[in-house]
């Protein structure tokens, strides 16, 4: 019954234009998606091994407005009773202000209710979703009718027309994106307003109207580039995620940005990993 309502909303609701051209409407459970439009576009960078400077072609698509959040995905598993990678193993991999780089931790109990630990406190509403894994990212997807972006077309839609390294410009600015601020993880200088996550659209949106494309949490996307995978297997194993998040700074993992491309585990659960929902335009009519 619960899906029912969601696909008779979907039919019901109309699409309206923004100030910035795209049609922007609500699908099932709040998400608001922009529908990005088809034709050729420029995605890439110049000798970046995985992600090479090229022209794509794509179908007119619909992409979310914003991360998806705790209170959507609360929805979700009240609906369904799903239970999540981590929680089903008990832990979760947490990294917090004053730890050395790269130094994750696997905490008990941390999960996508508790994303830094029982001791620490809960998830906030209108926060980004965290420790999801891409299978658990998956399962939403599916329950809401929705489905995780592709590479190209996360790219096309963060770009919003830029070929720029950052959808504002050449250079990178702490006022525009939710990453690390400080010269290791030691330290914090909060010079974007945020330590972990931020609520989502706390940060200026990009030209098509999207926001924290780049920062905040690293967003799942499926597929991944051949020269990422160094053994057999590991197409099955691993999930792509573009755009960094709060704990990329630039002397660690750089991806804050339109190009790079990082891979993890398709199980694995982080404080800094979330997802960002799509639908093809011709499953939406």
């Amino acid at each position: 019954m619960f899906a029912r309502i969601f696909v008779l909303a979907m039919v019901l609701l109309r699409p309206c234009l923004q100030a910035d051209g795209l049609a922007v409407k609500e699908f099932a459970n709040g998400h608001k998606l922009r529908l990005i439009p088809d034709g050729k576009f420029r995605v890439g960078a110049n000798d970046h091994p995985a992600n090479p400077a090229r022209e794509v072609k794509l179908a007119a698509y619909w992409m979310a407005e914003a991360e998806t959040t705790n209170a959507q995905f609360t929805a979700f598993v009240n609906a369904t009773s799903y239970v999540t990678d981590a929680e089903k193993r008990g832990f979760g991999q947490v990294f917090t202000e004053g730890m050395a780089d790269w130094a994750w931790q696997s905490v008990k109990g941390a999960n996508w209710r508790f994303p830094f630990g029982p001791e620490r406190p809960a998830a906030l509403p209108q926060h980004p979703v965290t420790q999801i894994s891409g299978a658990d990212a998956e399962a939403y997807c599916k329950w809401a009718q929705l489905r995780l972006p592709s590479l190209d077309e996360w790219e096309v839609a963060a770009r919003a027309g830029a070929e720029t390294r950052f959808p504002w410009g050449p250079n990178y600015s702490p006022k525009q994106a939710n990453t690390w601020d400080g010269k290791s993880h030691r330290k914090n200088s909060l010079a974007d307003g945020f330590l972990y996550t931020s609520p989502v659209k706390s940060f200026p949106p990009n030209a098509w109207g999207l926001y924290d494309v780049i920062g905040n949490v690293f967003e799942y996307c499926s597929g991944i580039p051949a020269t990422l995978l160094t053994r057999a297997g590991q197409e099955r194993r691993l999930m792509s995620g573009r755009g960094g998040s709060w704990w990329c700074s630039a002397g660690t993992c750089s991806y804050f940005n339109l190009v790079d491309i990082g891979t993890m585990d398709k199980h694995g659960s982080l404080a800094n990993q979330g997802f960002r929902v799509a639908l093809s335009l011709v499953l939406e009519k």
